[in-house]
């Protein structure tokens, strides 16, 4: 884990999530154990359903990302073109070692 990512314990269901702070992207989730024997059955179709709801959106963000990923792309490559454009100093010449 860098200095910089963002480690979360949700409130909720006190899910352990490792988020990276450059892209936003889950780097890890740790969810907690639960034992299943002290749940109702409406509680566990509760949650089959707000799974299945949770993976629709996850899946819905997936897409998003993807439909952005050209121009997330073409961004960093004019940001590493200017970087390098604004370095004047030439490469090293590998003869000049000799």
């Amino acid at each position: 884990m860098s200095g910089q990512d963002f480690k979360i314990v949700c409130p909720d269901c006190q899910a352990k999530i490792l988020i990276d702070h450059k892209t936003g992207a889950v780097l890890s989730h740790e969810r907690k154990t639960v034992d299943l024997s002290k749940r109702s059955f409406e509680e566990m179709l509760g949650q089959k359903e707000k799974r299945k709801s949770d993976a629709e959106d996850v899946f819905a963000q997936a897409i998003r990302e993807h439909e952005n990923r050209d121009e997330l792309l073409e961004k960093k490559f004019k940001e590493a073109f200017d970087k390098a454009d604004k370095n004047d100093t030439p490469p090293p010449h590998p003869f000049d070692y000799d």
